[in-house]
């Protein structure tokens, strides 16, 4: 591959739409900055090579190195990839669930590692729905159910981690999206061996640029909204004083990233647990357990009484594993018509027919 460094990450990355905002790379090199959910060199960095090229989803990835990283075997399932529990789940906590996104299992198991010392720090993404989010370390209940909820943009949530790494041992959780997810794990890799505590990842099948905020400023009626959503069917509702306000589905779509079409894994399949909706029960959550540290979390959080958790309905699997596989299929047809946008997925020819033969009589 030879060296590669910032004038490549400036190329192959940010100057071609494709960064995710992730953040992994900031905190690497004084020359890169964000403002808001947009990443960029402030001025020329000198090095040929360097790890803000390392650490970033769309410079490289190679799903069968990262499975053996994370999961220490090749993948279980070609459309979700590793995993050893599939679940419906949800906090007993009552102001944990109120505050949270749908059943708030996200929110209560990053409670459960803070105070059960798994986790020092928890990097979070905090804000409302009608502002773009912030990054925020977390240590405190307090903090955390600030972040609680669902933000559909791309916050740079991975920012602080370089400096957490550097200037403390405590272990760190993180939450993220997929990107995010796989980003942590080659910082992980490189610098962190050991440090990441649990990694919990959320499904993300697109995520929206800072202009949907702007958008939303000329809606005065969606001002003190408390919580965002987007159902299977219909718009992106807010809640606003117990009232639901709808904005259609076709007025969001001009601000998801371009980054995001690219993307093979909506799923965080290299997380040590992901959550998502159920898209059939509101009150709960999808919750899949990739790894042994991901299984101790659940396990924990159910012996203290902070989790419910029972089978994933078995009728419900194919739904999701639908959901995943189409839009896997998309990239690959990108792979196949040499799009560069998709140039970053290393994906071996074997692992790209077990995607195309998913569900095949």
């Amino acid at each position: 591959m030879g060296r590669r460094g910032p004038s490549e990450l400036q190329t192959q990355v940010l100057a071609a739409d494709l960064c995710t905002a992730c953040g992994a790379c900031l905190g690497h090199c004084p020359y890169l900055k964000s403002l808001g959910e947009r990443v960029a060199f402030i001025h020329p960095c000198p090095r040929s090579e360097g790890r803000c090229f390392d650490v970033c989803p769309r410079t490289s990835l190679d799903p069968e190195s990262l499975d053996r990283q994370v999961l220490g075997a090749p993948r279980r399932h070609p459309i979700l990839g590793g995993y050893d529990g599939l679940y419906f789940a949800r906090a007993r906590d009552a102001d944990v669930g109120a505050r949270g996104q749908y059943g708030g299992v996200t929110t209560a198991l990053v409670l459960l590692a803070l105070e059960s010392g798994m986790a020092g720090a928890a990097l979070l993404t905090s804000g409302t729905p009608t502002r773009e989010p912030r990054a925020v370390v977390a240590r405190d209940r307090d903090t955390v159910l600030a972040a609680a909820g669902t933000k559909y943009s791309a916050c740079p949530t991975l920012e602080p981690l370089a400096g957490l790494l550097r200037e403390s041992s405590e272990p760190v959780a993180v939450v993220g999206r997929p990107c995010q997810v796989a980003a942590a794990r080659k910082v992980e890799a490189r610098e962190a061996s050991g440090r990441l505590a649990p990694v919990i990842g959320i499904f993300c099948f697109w995520a929206l640029t800072p202009a949907f905020y702007r958008f939303l400023e000329g809606r005065r009626d969606l001002e003190r909204a408390t919580k965002l959503d987007l159902p299977k069917d219909g718009g992106m509702t807010f809640a606003v004083n117990g009232r639901t306000a709808t904005v259609r589905l076709d007025e969001i779509r001009p601000f998801i990233r371009p980054a995001c079409q690219a993307c093979f894994d909506p799923t965080a399949e290299w997380a040590d647990v992901s959550v998502g909706s159920t898209e059939h029960d509101a009150a709960w959550n999808t919750l899949v357990v990739r790894t042994a540290r991901g299984r101790d979390l659940v396990e924990r959080a159910r012996a203290a009484g902070a989790l419910e958790v029972k089978p994933y309905p078995l009728e419900r699997i194919p739904v999701l594993e639908e959901a995943v596989q189409r839009k896997k299929l998309r990239v690959l047809d990108a792979l196949d018509a040499g799009q560069p946008e998709v140039a970053y997925l290393g994906l071996r020819e074997a692992q790209r027919a077990a995607v195309r033969a998913h569900g095949r009589a």
